[in-house]
């Protein structure tokens, strides 16, 4: 990278990781926690049905898997803050976009041009990390900058419950998210970077190596998306308030951060596949549980915190696998196997859900978000794991 050499106190590198730490969580805010189970309810109450909800929802994570390989090519062109501030406008862009038309094709276009600015902050953000921590601080960073991300998902629902979702209120307050994020990055310049184009290679054992934990972040991403699109609806459904429902959003979106030390900490005393086991039971188990306990919200409460834990515990645990079973020098291009295949998920997760929930039964996030579960149940029961190279 391009001012890698210059030399920062630890004064100066922590009050730079803080604003790019908070920048990236504004953004977070609204480009996860906030946007989709918005669209999706508000969609619904325009009578839109759920198979159509599921593949506007998608949008914005169909335009991750299309452009990942060119975002880096964008960075090194335009630096990381020219590159956080495009994405600030993108996404204030289609924010407003959202409030001037009611047509589906649109809004699926306007969500996928938010995507766009989605990916681009997310790896500005996760290459800036790395460039201005030093490296025996790099670890503390990144974990502090995932955990933050992970508090997106917990706290973007509540602006729906202080602004509902029939106005274009809430759309106007996301905007004004970003536009802080947007000006955070501006007041970066001292740190600004233009990172190397990466070099292309292909590595076709790999996929066979870490193919557990490929699956692990594929069902991440299917369950979590399809969870945080439909579970207000099912909890409405069920009779719940529009803002108990989105609470309950913002419950699950609590367990898959706090729970994530917890099951780290497991996969350490004993190992990833024993924690690997233990999620895939608790992510099966809640789709059995959590209909019957919708009568009664305190245990509902628990049970979804729960299962917000252990469905982000299957991505957590899908990198260490990778961490453990690949060479240091495939370490990079496991991790973005695993973004890969987590986006994958996101995409076929609201699709598949929404379809289920329109042509088969309203219990449709909790069949399919069962049956990819089971499916990795069986898997990490029958699978004998490959010897490492």
């Amino acid at each position: 990278m391009e001012n890698a050499s210059i030399e920062y106190t630890d004064k100066q590198r922590w009050f730079a990781l803080t604003k790019i730490n908070t920048l990236s969580a504004l953004s977070q805010i609204v480009q996860i926690g906030t946007v989709t189970p918005l669209l999706s309810l508000s969609l619904e109450q325009q009578g839109v049905e759920p198979a159509k909800i599921g593949v506007i929802v998608s949008a914005s994570w169909l335009a991750i898997l299309l452009l990942y390989k060119w975002v880096p090519r964008l960075l090194a062109h335009l630096g990381l803050i020219k590159t956080n501030i495009l994405s600030a406008a993108l996404t204030i862009a289609a924010l407003i976009g959202m409030t001037l038309t009611t047509h589906l094709v649109l809004i699926f276009l306007l969500n996928f041009v938010l995507g766009i600015g989605l990916i681009l902050r997310w790896i500005a953000c996760d290459t800036w990390i790395v460039a201005v921590a030093s490296k025996d601080e790099r670890g503390r960073a990144i974990g502090v900058h995932e955990t933050l991300m992970g508090l997106g998902i917990a706290v973007g629902p509540l602006l729906l419950v202080v602004f509902g979702v029939g106005s274009a209120a809430p759309y106007y307050a996301c905007a004004v998210i970003v536009l802080l994020s947007g000006a955070l990055a501006f007041t970066l310049r001292g740190y600004d970077t233009r990172p190397q184009t990466p070099a292309e290679k292909r590595h076709g054992k790999l996929f066979s190596v870490i193919l557990t934990a490929l699956c692990g972040a594929f069902i991440a991403g299917f369950s979590e998306t399809s969870s945080v699109s439909f579970l207000a609806g099912y909890s409405l459904s069920a009779g719940y308030l529009l803002t108990a429902a989105t609470l309950l959003i913002s419950v699950f979106g609590i367990g898959g951060t706090v729970l994530q030390l917890p099951i780290g900490w497991m996969a350490d005393r004993s190992s990833y596949k024993v924690g690997q086991l233990v999620c895939g039971l608790i992510l099966l188990l809640g789709t059995l549980a959590i209909p019957f306990s919708q009568p009664l919200p305190w245990l509902a409460t628990i049970i979804v915190f729960l299962w917000g834990g252990a469905i982000g515990g299957m991505n957590t645990l899908a990198v260490i696998e990778a961490g453990d079973r690949v060479g240091e020098h495939q370490v990079s291009t496991a991790m973005t196997a695993i973004a890969m295949f987590y986006t994958l998920g996101s995409v076929l997760g609201p699709i598949a859900t929404g379809a289920t929930v329109s042509y088969i039964s309203e219990h449709g996030l909790m069949i399919t978000v069962g049956g990819v579960g089971a499916v990795f149940i069986a898997m990490l029961v029958l699978r004998r794991a490959p010897v490492q190279e």
